[in-house]
């Protein structure tokens, strides 16, 4: 469920970036030394020459890495070494930059580098205006041609599970999840962390590398090939009471598992406050979430 991973080298203060292979095996893109971790330089632009960081920008914007000519001298070292998140490196980066070596442009680059990274990459994956991913059945179900399969999830959206496989479509619950964060605890509160180690992983790494996992591999981690999406809380209860009116896959009593990290700024007698953990009538979210005018 990740892109890529970033090693040490032993002996240097060198960082491979690797990246998984379509068999899922670590695959050397290139070894990074001191000078090219240096953060945000100019020389990528005006000598072609490798930047950790950009490299990784380039990946995480969905481009093909830029693979060296010749790394399979250095691909044994590199897998040796331990692993190191990109969030560590931008902390690296703001301290080598502070050593008075720098200009200023780049020791400014240095001390908001990780901000800098993480709206880059928040701002392509949060999507709170698209459409919902409803046309999720037969032929563009998730482990076939849904168009958006490979996309990085948007943090924020509802992950629904478990509406089209239920034996009754009235009493029978199905599950929604506010959020990559509120999905992956909930995930992980029903297992030891120990036995489930790729959600940890896949957690992590949205969280220090900004490797966001997929649509696909959410749903795959749901057991749901028909796993809905939605971008917002108004999408979500137009679907709701949509659905309630037509009847067909879910009805307004329907009951709905409520999986959310709950707001902080929310008093909890308030009627748009969420708990961690709830049950309730499709038509009661709805209204919880978007109330009618």
């Amino acid at each position: 469920m990740t892109r890529f991973e970033l090693r040490t080298v032993p002996g240097n203060r060198d960082i491979a970036l690797l990246i998984n292979d379509d068999s899922g095996s670590p695959r050397l893109v290139r070894v990074y030394g001191e000078q090219e971790q240096y953060p945000l330089g100019a020389d990528r632009y005006y000598r072609n020459l490798p930047n950790l960081f950009l490299d990784v920008i380039d990946l995480l914007d969905g481009n093909d890495p830029l693979f060296d000519e010749d790394p399979e001298d250095r691909a044994s070292d590199a897998t040796k070494g331990n692993s190191i998140s990109l969030k560590t490196l931008t902390q690296r980066a703001d301290h080598a930059a502070a050593d008075g070596s720098g200009n200023a442009r780049r020791f400014k680059d240095a001390r908001a580098l990780w901000a800098l990274m993480s709206n880059h990459v928040e701002n392509r994956v949060r999507k709170p205006d698209d459409d919902p991913i409803v046309d999720v059945r037969r032929n563009r179900n998730w482990k076939k041609n849904q168009p958006m399969r490979n996309v990085p999830a948007d943090p924020d959206a509802w992950f629904v599970a478990g509406v089209y496989s239920r034996a009754n479509q009235m009493r029978d619950p199905f599950t929604v999840y506010r959020g990559l964060d509120a999905l992956f605890e909930a995930l992980l509160s029903e297992l030891d962390e120990t036995a489930a180690p790729n959600l940890v992983h896949a957690r992590d790494a949205m969280r220090v590398n900004l490797d966001y996992p997929t649509y696909a591999e959410l749903a795959a981690v749901l057991d749901d090939s028909n796993m809905l999406v939605f971008h917002s809380d108004q999408s979500l209860a137009d679907w709701i009471r949509e659905q309630g009116r037509q009847q067909e896959a879910i009805h307004a009593e329907t009951p709905v598992q409520v999986r959310v990290i709950p707001d902080p700024v929310i008093d909890e007698d308030d009627p748009r406050y969420l708990p961690a953990d709830s049950t309730m009538t499709a038509a009661h979210l709805a209204n919880v979430i978007a109330p009618r005018e």
